[in-house]
């Protein structure tokens, strides 16, 4: 199966590394609208802009290889224009994907990282190398979950978050939409929506409409 890779920074760096372990899938290029990129990245071609995509009529494809996720939403709602684009879940080999785990479309479950049971996960979430999931939990749409964060079982996270790297939330815990939990941080009590908070335990240092 052929795929391309939106964006051509680090994270999309990742992701083609998550690609060549995957069989099933072909790399056949980056897109990205910065046009001082070099024509080829890791020994693939740079194919053209994001809009590039819209004209393909052949079936391919298509991983979203940026973490912000209010990027991410953007450049899914323009390109889910074209019927033949699709955007598969990408699956590390090395994932522990455990009992009644469910994925919507667009997900990145990087190496090394663990779901046990009764997990919904929505939409284009990124989690990445070594973090975990405990059971009954509930991922939104558009999250970006970095290296090493540990959520533990019956928390519950919206939509458009970003957990840094290293971050710990125990059990029960509910975040909300649009917030930023900055790395090494330990939440510890529910976050609404909308703020950034930082520390062992967290506290809100900035919040936003």
């Amino acid at each position: 199966m052929k795929i391309v890779i939106v964006g051509a920074g680090g994270f999309a760096k990742e992701i083609a590394f998550l690609v060549s372990r995957l069989s099933d899938f072909e790399l056949i290029g980056f897109v990205d609208d910065d046009t001082t990129l070099a024509p080829m990245i890791l020994d693939k071609p740079v194919l053209g802009n994001i809009d590039s995509l819209l004209s393909y009529s052949d079936k391919i494809g298509v991983a979203i290889g940026i973490a912000k996720p209010a990027i991410k939403k953007e450049i899914y709602t323009k390109l889910k224009a074209n019927p033949n684009l699709f955007f598969p879940n990408l699956i590390d080999s090395t994932s522990l994907v455990g009992l009644e785990v469910d994925l919507g479309i667009g997900n990145i479950l990087m190496p090394n990282t663990t779901y046990t049971a009764d997990i919904s996960i929505g939409n284009f979430n990124m989690i990445n190398i070594s973090s975990t999931i405990g059971h009954d939990s509930i991922i939104g749409n558009f999250n970006a979950i970095y290296p090493n964060v540990n959520i533990s079982g019956m928390v519950k996270i919206g939509d458009d978050n970003e957990i840094g790297v290293g971050s710990k939330i125990i059990q029960s815990i509910k975040i909300g939409n649009n917030n930023i939990v900055g790395a090494g941080s330990v939440v510890i009590r529910n976050i609404t929506n909308g703020t950034k908070s930082v520390g062992v335990p967290t506290k809100i240092i900035e919040s936003w409409d």
